[in-house]
């Protein structure tokens, strides 16, 4: 950026060419879709067709429309697992598994109910604004130590940071090597990880859940979260591994991937769109309804599944046993019905519900506590003199099929 706040000509090229049509090249599916350069005028296209449209080649029916992914949300007769496979295959049986069948978000049932209601009670006791403090200094701190910036210091912005502000919340020591253990539980979740990654993911889950237990055996110095969630009706007393000990775990693992690409999509945000950091720069309580309107816009999770568990008709197509339906959320954040001139960012906008949430009974119960971090993160990039439009950042995004989160290098012009 030069004196006048104005992008660099090798920005501004970089900028033309992800944004005009001309250049357009339309991902192959939805799911590749997630990391590709620029997938909204895929998404329009995927609005324009049915309520519900076949993909026949993924053997999905695709939801795109707002109204249709509120519907099939909503109903639940569509369920967040498969009815034959309720825990994946991959880990059935095994400690990363066992964690996994407890969590409130990824199961049907009263149980699982009953443990998704303590994990909000016990989640609405946390003060946002302190959240976004924290995480503010720490960056700051991060920042200051870095030196230079560069691709590793992002990557801890986007990763390591939020680890250790979920670790402050349930009051768990967060060491250096907190971040990796989470990281190779989070391998359990991608049905692509190899044996190794999946045996590395059974240990963390064991050593993270034993952290976690210990919290949990002394009520009197508990955080008011736990505290909370064990008033919620959640057994505190119980061996590992329990329903308490899985969610507090759960927190960290669903926070890792969509709060880093949360932070990412800021960063690139602010790389297209120097008018807003320079807002930013002169009103830094603006940094809140930048991050609800960039969730909206270039949110970190693009889609999830539902699957039929009995027959259901929805806009007029008839949903069978074992039909899955794919959700796409980051077309439905796209609709006009929900926000008009939706293709532009405005920080502005009136805000509405954030469908790249969820909605619904399995809604992210851990978004205005995601949007904190990433405000925090991105205030301090932002108070830092971080250069957004630094023609040396370059970007493309990591391998994933749900979930869009960027991968930063720092490369000189030619």
């Amino acid at each position: 950026m030069d004196g006048e706040g104005c992008p660099t000509l090798l920005s501004s090229l970089h900028i033309f060419i992800a944004e005009t049509p001309m250049t357009q090249t339309y991902p192959m599916d939805p799911l590749q879709a997630v990391t590709h350069p620029n997938p909204y005028p895929y998404y329009a296209e995927l609005r324009r067709n049915a309520p519900l449209s076949r993909n026949d080649t993924l053997n999905l029916w695709v939801a795109a429309r707002a109204e249709t992914v509120r519907t099939v949300l909503g109903d639940e007769r569509l369920t967040v697992r498969p009815a034959n496979e309720p825990v994946p295959r991959t880990i059935a049986g095994q400690p990363a598994g066992e964690v996994f069948s407890r969590l409130a978000r990824m199961n049907e049932g009263n149980d699982h109910r009953a443990a998704r209601q303590a994990l909000i009670k016990g989640l609405s006791v946390v003060d946002t604004e302190s959240v976004f403090r924290s995480a503010r200094a720490h960056a700051a701190t991060l920042i200051g130590h870095s030196g230079a910036m560069n691709d590793e210091v992002l990557a801890a912005l986007a990763f390591a940071l939020p680890v250790r502000i979920v670790a402050e919340l349930i009051g768990l020591p967060a060491d250096d090597s907190l971040e990796a253990t989470v990281r190779r539980f989070i391998a359990c979740l991608s049905p692509a990880s190899s044996i190794e990654a999946l045996r590395d993911a059974h240990e963390a889950a064991l050593q993270l859940q034993a952290g976690l237990h210990a919290l949990t055996q002394d009520r009197s110095r508990m955080p008011a979260l736990i505290d909370r969630m064990v008033s919620g009706g959640l057994d505190a007393s119980a061996a590992v591994p329990n329903v308490l000990v899985s969610n507090l775990l759960g927190m960290f693992s669903q926070t890792f991937d969509a709060t880093a690409g949360l932070i990412g999509n800021s960063i690139v945000t602010l790389a297209r769109h120097a008018d807003v950091t320079e807002r930013l720069l002169d009103a830094p309580s603006d940094i809140h309804a930048f991050v609800h309107e960039l969730a909206r816009f270039d949110p970190a999770v693009h889609n999830t599944r539902r699957f039929v568990r009995e027959m259901v008709c929805i806009e007029g197509v008839a949903l069978q046993p074992g039909d899955a339906v794919l959700v796409v959320l980051a077309a439905a954040s796209r609709d006009e019905s929900v926000s008009a001139s939706a293709d532009h960012f405005s920080p502005d906008r009136e805000q509405v519900q954030l469908l790249t949430f969820g909605s619904g009974r399995h809604a992210c119960p851990g978004e205005t506590i995601a949007r904190a971090i990433t405000a925090g993160v991105v205030a301090g990039l932002v108070a830092s003199g971080f250069d957004f439009a630094d023609p040396a950042l370059h970007w493309t995004y990591r391998p994933s099929a749900n979930v869009r989160i960027p991968a930063f290098t720092f490369m000189d012009a030619a």
